[in-house]
């Protein structure tokens, strides 16, 4: 089953037999954890039902998000900031992918530039080419953003903003660290660049650094998504703005020719959820599931270079000959096994790492994980280490 643009789609994995039997490791898809979220979900949907006048929850348009929306996502985002932000300052969208398209247009603009980590969200590109936006990219390493390279393209390419998944970078996994982070606010206000942060892993780690937002809240745009920690299907996105008059200058002018703002009875459902404390229930499920995945792959690929951090979906397996990442994906596929590689990541001319991304968390139990994770062992030992193979 192919995407539009010809890649793998990127479907939850419900049943090994559905389809061609393929198991899915290419996305990165949070577990579900059924035990716990439907029952809170299905209690906040029920109290939506029953105490919402639902005409008027559904006869008009969610613009910015009502005020109970907006205290639910400064709640939900104090988790990571540390206290909740005053509400004016807060926008309800429909998804990440909403809010970045809104920030991409109304900082920069057509002909603008943003500087991105050179590995970033693929989502970024074509919505880049879309508005006629260049992006510039920054170099990264095993510590996430590299600071001269991020003073270099600020001084050659001018750039209005710089797009960044600072915590548990997709696909690598790395986390800027918390010193990488106040050279980056230094060098982005000596240069009048703001912060388009993508916060959505962040909630997963227990002891990941704090944001930009936290570090220059008056250049910071701070994007906390609920796709990765509660479930990709809610579309809801909390931003935060440098101040209200910021927000409605980025979002309002949207309303002619985009549809960002969520759908209402999903913004009422998630504010439940979050004011009611069972998002805090779901994401340490998830947590915990998460916990035992890494487990399950740390024994099964015992030996193979992989590069992951607590919390993240993701594995990040390292490649140590050219040209090897498409032998071993094409191995595991003729075994039904669907993995990714670096390759979507890439911006500009930069070269495609040698890694492949393992997802942990679109099949749906560890069983299933288990025998995707063991071909993409012997995929990668009968190319690389032909003397293990079994």
């Amino acid at each position: 089953m192919t995407d539009a643009k010809g890649g793998p789609e990127v479907t939850r994995q419900t049943d090994p037999t559905l389809v061609d039997g393929s198991l899915n490791l290419s996305g990165n898809l949070p577990p579900i954890v059924a035990d716990v979220f439907e029952q809170r979900y299905r209690c906040a949907l029920s109290k939506v039902m029953t105490e919402e006048q639902l005409s008027s929850l559904v006869g008009s348009h969610r613009f910015m998000g009502t005020e109970r929306d907006r205290s639910a996502g400064a709640a939900f985002v104090s988790l990571r900031l540390g206290s909740p932000p005053d509400v004016s300052r807060i926008v309800v969208t429909n998804g990440t992918q909403s809010a970045i398209d809104r920030l991409f247009d109304g900082i920069a603009g057509r002909g603008g530039v943003i500087a991105v980590e050179e590995l970033t969200y693929p989502a970024v590109k074509p919505m880049a080419a879309r508005l006629g936006i260049r992006l510039c990219p920054v170099r990264i390493d095993d510590e996430g953003l590299v600071p001269d390279s991020f003073s270099d393209v600020c001084e050659r390419d001018k750039p209005s903003a710089l797009y960044i998944l600072p915590t548990l970078h997709n696909p690598t996994t790395a986390t800027t660290t918390l010193e990488r982070r106040r050279a980056a606010v230094d060098i982005a206000r000596l240069n009048n660049v703001q912060f388009i942060e993508d916060d959505i892993y962040s909630m997963l780690p227990l002891n990941a650094p704090p944001p930009f937002a936290t570090l220059a809240p008056e250049i910071s745009w701070y994007i906390l998504g609920t796709a990765k920690s509660l479930s990709p299907g809610l579309k809801v996105a909390y931003v935060v703005a440098p101040d209200s008059a910021a927000a409605g200058r980025a979002f309002w002018p949207g309303v002619r020719s985009t549809y960002w703002m969520p759908a209402p009875l999903n913004a009422a459902v998630t504010a439940n959820l979050v004011l009611s404390g069972h998002a805090n229930d779901i994401v340490g499920a998830v947590r915990l599931e998460m916990e035992r995945r890494h487990e399950l792959a740390k024994d099964i690929l015992e030996g193979i270079p992989v590069a992951t951090s607590a919390g993240a979906l993701n594995l990040w397996v390292r490649i140590p000959r050219a040209g090897a990442r498409l032998e071993i994906a094409r191995l595991t596929q003729d075994r039904n096994v669907i993995v990714g590689h670096g390759d979507a990541f890439v911006v500009g001319n930069c070269i495609a790492p040698e890694a492949l991304r393992v997802g942990l968390g679109t099949v749906l139990n560890r069983d299933q994980l288990s025998r995707g994770l063991e071909v993409v062992r012997d995929a990668y030992r009968r190319v690389l280490q032909p003397g293990m193979t079994a």
